[in-house]
């Protein structure tokens, strides 16, 4: 459960509240669809943890479209994460570390500029292996919490609820309806993602059956509580209107209760937080290509390892494809083609749980999903309604998307049937 939370949190909940507050206007639309967001990765995890129990591999959702669907979309859900839900959110968060470094040099320097040299600084810290970038890791995390729980209650303590006065909650937001919406729900499936990594360490975790679903139900509630609690910090201390747009609403709703002294230490914590963060996307990432290499459905070069334990091929080419990335320094265009490929791969992940109830009945199952088979059927309903709103509303992005999916998929289809191919011809030949 640490580890979920200590994941999911970062760049999300500091630099989408003022993009979310911009979308959405009314105080209490804002609440409700941080809530909202919240509920459908609850009952996501709660489907995720009958496969993840079932299939106690280590991958996470690769091991289950695998099984479910077969190599082809395990393929998809390995490189989708790879390329675009782990390596987008890489470089969202190198432009919000660049974005943080430029507030404290007042507004001077390179955006681009030090996104790249943030991310050049973790492809030498990650050379060194994985003992030092775990170490980094753990100081980092227990400084996260912290200074997430010191933001939340300060903004509580020291605020007055002025974006809770009557005058503020009849607005509109600016972009009201559908659009308002899918903007704003890009930004909070953003801050949410990473619930189901607990996931991935299925093969390491005792009883399975009963923990999993402790783990990641438990994980993403936490997660859910926190986030409420700085929203309302937040909005104790400032209006949705002046909210709207920042990079950092932490630091404006500190600086408006204990002046620009105090919101100078909270863009500092800030960035800590972010570093931790990103430290998990060059700790994962280089392992991730690392087993798809392993399963023949990446490069044989990733699955070298040097003296440090670090797969040093799959770093360099994570380490590159982050930096291009950041280089374009658009921190919400980044995120909003990230969640649309992401939500797109995991309505298939989740359609996997009807296909091994069919397919494999006799899977010993250590826990079911209560409510089935409604529950299930409503959780993946929400994902399929909320993709149809994004696809709606953002068409050109949403061709985008589509186009990198079938790529993806395409490559896919090569490999695994090059792989077939070559297994056939072996067998022949014996």
């Amino acid at each position: 459960m640490a580890v979920t939370v200590g994941i999911v949190i970062g760049a999300g909940i500091l630099r989408t509240p003022g993009i979310i507050a911009g979308h959405l206007g009314n105080p209490w639309i804002i609440l409700a669809a941080w809530f909202f967001g919240g509920v459908v990765v609850a009952l996501s995890t709660l489907v995720l943890a009958e496969m993840a129990a079932a299939l106690p591999e280590a991958g996470g959702k690769y091991v289950y479209a695998r099984h479910a669907w077969g190599d082809t979309m395990g393929f998809l859900a390995g490189w989708s994460e790879l390329l675009v839900s782990r390596g987008f959110s890489g470089a969202a968060k190198a432009v919000a570390i660049a974005e943080y470094i430029r507030i404290l040099t007042g507004d001077r320097g390179s955006i681009r500029l030090f996104a790249l040299a943030v991310c050049v600084a973790f492809f030498f810290l990650h050379t060194r292996g994985l003992e030092a970038s775990t170490k980094f890791q753990n100081v980092t995390t227990a400084i996260k919490v912290l200074v997430v729980i010191a933001i939340a209650g300060a903004g509580l303590w020291a605020g007055d609820l002025v974006g809770f006065q009557p005058s503020v909650t009849s607005a509109s937001g600016p972009t009201a309806g559908l659009l308002g919406f899918a903007l704003a729900y890009q930004s909070i499936s953003f801050a949410y993602y990473g619930w189901e990594d607990a996931a991935k360490m299925a093969a390491e975790v005792k009883n399975p059956g009963s923990a999993l679903p402790k783990i990641l139900v438990g994980g993403s509630l936490a997660v859910m509580v926190l986030y409420l609690l700085m929203n309302v910090a937040f909005l104790s201390a400032l209006t949705p209107e002046e909210m709207a747009g920042s990079d950092l609403v932490a630091r404006d709703a500190i600086a408006a209760v204990f002046g620009g002294t105090a919101g100078t230490v909270v863009v500092v914590a800030s960035l800590l937080i972010l570093v931790s963060s990103l430290n998990v996307n060059f700790l994962g990432l280089p392992r991730v290509a690392y087993g798809l290499s392993q399963h023949g459905l990446a490069p044989e070069a990733f699955s070298k390892v040097d003296a440090q334990g670090t797969p040093r091929n799959a770093l360099y080419f994570i380490s590159l494809w982050i930096a291009l990335l950041a280089l374009s320094g658009a921190f919400e265009l980044l995120i909003r083609f990230m969640m649309t490929v992401a939500i797109t791969v995991d309505t298939m992940v989740l359609m996997g749980y009807f296909k091994l109830r069919r397919s494999q009945p006799d899977l010993e199952r250590p826990f079911t999903m209560p409510g089935h088979p409604l529950l299930p059927a409503i959780t993946i309903a929400l994902y399929i309604g909320i993709l149809a709103i994004l696809i709606w509303t953002q068409w050109q992005l949403a061709l985008g998307a589509g186009a990198m999916i079938g790529a993806i998929l395409l490559a896919g289809w090569i490999t695994t049937r090059r792989a077939t191919g070559a297994a056939a011809d072996t067998t022949h030949g014996r």
